[in-house]
């Protein structure tokens, strides 16, 4: 059978009535101070730990940047052609001049294959962040005339896009269908339409 207790206001304690014996005590109340310091310790906790998290994001996202500026500038940096320096008096030179600076046209030989995807520049891709301002095809002319280059985006590849500038001109900014030969990451364009 369970001893009946009471329990007292002073000081907290239990109290049997059957046996007279003083069971143990309660502890007292804390000061408000302990419980403010509670709060402010786990609140601090909190906030590192969100730190520490919002950190990581950061340099997961910056590094995941900064790989994709490196592959554009690898990009660029490989489609760049040769630089010679002709004199006035060396015909040859110059005439080898002109042909470097020729898109390479696809071999007879080659297999054209039909690739669609967003026509855009190597700069920007597919997404237009830098100028929010224009439309995607005035942001791609602006990067084209800075020296970057038609890129075809399809999903996660991109393909670096050479030969017939006029109809790649007029397809920029849309979807469209390119036929051509691929070789790596680049394809040299026969015929350019919009995709249907």
């Amino acid at each position: 059978m369970q001893p009946e207790l009471h329990i007292w206001q002073p000081n907290y304690a239990a109290f049997d009535l059957s046996s007279g014996v003083l069971g143990g005590t309660v502890k007292h109340n804390r000061s408000w101070i302990s419980l403010i310091g509670y709060c402010l310790a786990t609140a601090f906790g909190a906030a590192i730990i969100f730190a520490i998290i919002v950190a990581g994001g950061s340099v997961a996202l910056a590094n995941h940047q900064t790989a994709i500026a490196e592959e554009v500038q690898n990009d660029n940096a490989s489609s760049a052609p040769p630089i010679s320096v002709a004199t006035p008096n060396d015909s040859s030179a110059a005439g080898q001049n002109s042909d470097q600076q020729s898109p390479p046209a696809p071999q007879p030989n080659s297999e054209l294959e039909s690739f669609s995807g967003f026509v855009t520049d190597s700069v920007c891709g597919a997404r237009h962040k830098r100028r929010s301002n224009l439309a995607p095809e005035d942001c791609a002319r602006a990067c084209l005339r800075s020296g970057a280059t038609y890129i075809l985006v399809d999903g996660d590849r991109r393909y670096r896009l050479s030969g017939d500038q006029d109809s790649l001109s007029k397809l920029l900014g849309t979807r469209a269908t390119i036929t051509g030969t691929r070789k790596g990451q680049t394809i040299s364009v026969s015929s350019a339409g919009p995709q249907t």
